[in-house]
C-alpha cells in the first residue's frame, strides 16, 4: 500500500473520530444533565419506542449493535428506574421482552425534542445535499465493512 494511499485512510479514519466524538460528547453530556439519562439508555429507549408490544432482548441488541451483556445491563438499570419492563417471552422461556413504559416513553419523547434540537445546532449549518451525500458515503463504508466480516 503506497503512503499517500494509507495517509488518506487514517485521515478518513480520524475525521470519522473526531466527528463522533463531537457528536457524541455533547449529546451524552447534555442528555445527562438534562433527563438523567446516558446516551446508551436513551439509545435503548429510542429502540424500544419503535417497538410498542416490546422486543425480545436478543432483538434489541441487534438493533443497538450491542453485545447480549451490554443490553442486559442497560436493562437492569432502565428497570431500576421504572423505564422499562421485562418479562419471560411466553415463546421462549430462555428469552426475555423488554418494553418501555409509560414514564419511559416520557422522558425519551423530552430528551428526543433535545437530541434533535442539539442536532440541528451542531448540524444545520451543513447543506441538506452534503448531509444526504456524507449519509449515503458512510452508509456504503458500512455495508463494505459487514461483508468483510
Amino acid at each position: 500500500m503506497a503512503d499517500a494511499e494509507r495517509n488518506g485512510q487514517t485521515k478518513a479514519w480520524q475525521a470519522m473520530l473526531e466527528v463522533h466524538s463531537a457528536v457524541f460528547g455533547r449529546l451524552s453530556r447534555e442528555l445527562s444533565h438534562e433527563f438523567g439519562i446516558t446516551l446508551a439508555k436513551y439509545d435503548v429507549l429510542a429502540q424500544l419506542h419503535r417497538f410498542p408490544n416490546g422486543i425480545n432482548q436478543r432483538d434489541l441488541s441487534r438493533q443497538l449493535k450491542v453485545t447480549d451483556g451490554n443490553v442486559t445491563g442497560l436493562a437492569r438499570r432502565l428497570i431500576a428506574d421504572g423505564l422499562i419492563c421485562r418479562e419471560e417471552s411466553a415463546s421462549d422461556r430462555r428469552a426475555f421482552l423488554v418494553q418501555i413504559t409509560e414514564a419511559g416513553r416520557s422522558l425519551y419523547l423530552a430528551a428526543r425534542a433535545r437530541h434533535d434540537e442539539l442536532l440541528a445546532s451542531l448540524l444545520g449549518s451543513i447543506a441538506a445535499e452534503q448531509l444526504s451525500n456524507t449519509r449515503i458515503t458512510l452508509e456504503q463504508l458500512a455495508r463494505t465493512l459487514d461483508q468483510k466480516h
